[in-house]
């Protein structure tokens, strides 16, 4: 049975606050419950193979993962799996197939973890999503997004559009409108309620820049502005907003794994924060995830660390944590909503799904252990609750 948790409406606007729920329901159909207790964890094993979609409990207190469920792992039709995106709800998941630009509809299992196709997949607009390095089975991109209301679903096309979608109460996705940015590469992406960014990346050469994108009330897109980006090494590999604060971080490729941050103005438009930062012992950013409060984030990096960073979240200034950075590596790193834990695929190294405590008062990482997914490349990750 679905575990509940019925709230007062100033606890549920506390945790309104804490993931950034700016209007309408946080969960469709209900104000007054909301899953937070992490179930399992989803993890997608490297391309070039169906059977790749494994299902581990967690335990909510130690946040260890335990065997795989009954049937894992599954094959649900994904070759070149890039990124998991969990519905607010906490069962919905979405997945990013690089080798045709889908995006797969799963429901999981809040009591058997066992996941099941909601609908057809869909294909975006160029039939790729953007896989910077190396293409195909390359360590992913955050190429899609889910507003906190859990009304929208947006997409980075991997090329000059980004791709809008309801979601459906029934979790499956109808397409909205493609938005033409006039982009080179449309590649990482993210979104609060209001808007979304989206960064444009031409390889090693450039223009790289950062699309703001303002969100209608049918979940259509306008263009509202552009920043460009000057000394980054390559490309642009890595987004997120802050999930409490008006900030944004956007993270490059490159011997000097470079931060560059952004305050954001009332109509989503971006002032760059002084001059990057550049994380210690790093060759890229390769995906970023905030903890719930939005005081620190963890970035991933294919030199087999994991890097965590405190944010003043009045200034957006950032300082990385004295024992960072951790064991680690390059894939897709997400924290639970209660902000217990922290889980990253490291497909480029140990090819494990790593676990970490996180304390919630320093933000420094304790690491639960290893798992091995089914091939041994684990990659892209999401927790259902």
């Amino acid at each position: 049975m679905r575990t509940k948790i019925i709230v007062s409406a100033a606890a549920l606007l506390l945790a309104c606050s804490l993931i950034s729920c700016t209007s309408g329901n946080l969960f469709p159909g209900s104000s007054s419950s909301f899953p937070t207790i992490p179930k399992f964890l989803v993890a997608v094993d490297g391309s070039g193979v169906g059977t790749n979609v494994n299902v581990f409990p967690i335990n909510p207190t130690t946040g260890a993962l335990g065997a795989a469920v009954s049937g894992s792992p599954f094959d649900l039709g994904l070759t070149d799996g890039m990124t998991l995106a969990v519905h607010p709800n906490g069962h919905f998941v979405y997945a990013a197939d690089g080798i045709d630009g889908s995006i797969h509809t799963w429901n999981v299992s809040e009591t058997t973890g066992v996941p099941a196709e909601i609908a057809a997949k869909v294909i975006n607009a160029s039939g790729t999503f953007y896989e910077p390095c190396c293409g195909t089975g390359d360590a992913p991109t955050h190429v899609i997004t889910i507003t906190p209301s859990g009304k929208f679903l947006y997409s980075a096309n991997n090329n000059a559009t980004v791709g809008a979608y309801t979601i459906n109460s029934n979790g499956s996705l109808t397409h909205i409108s493609d938005l033409d940015l006039g982009a080179c590469f449309t590649g990482a992406i993210t979104a609060n309620d209001s808007f979304a960014w989206v960064t444009d990346t031409c390889g090693s050469t450039g223009p790289w820049n950062v699309f703001t994108m303002k969100i209608g009330s049918t979940g259509a897109l306008t263009k509202v502005s552009s920043v460009a980006l000057t000394g980054v090494f390559s490309w642009l590999w890595s987004i997120q907003v802050n999930p409490v604060a008006n900030f944004l971080y956007v993270g490059d490729e490159g011997g000097d794994a470079q931060l560059y941050s952004f305050s954001i103005a009332a109509d989503g438009s971006l002032t760059q924060l002084g001059p990057q930062l550049v994380e210690t012992n790093s060759s890229d950013c390769r995906d970023i995830a905030h903890s719930p409060d939005g005081k620190f984030f963890y970035t991933t990096d294919d030199d087999g660390v994991v890097h965590a960073l405190s944010v003043n979240t009045t200034t957006g200034a950032l300082t990385e944590l004295s024992a960072s950075p951790y064991t680690g590596g390059p894939g897709q790193v997400v924290a639970d909503v209660t902000g217990m834990f922290v889980y990253l695929g490291d497909q480029g190294n140990t090819g494990n799904v790593i676990g970490f405590t996180r304390d919630m008062t320093t933000g420094a990482l304790t690491l639960i252990g290893n798992t091995t997914t089914a091939n041994g490349k684990a990659r892209a990750v999401g927790i259902v609750r």
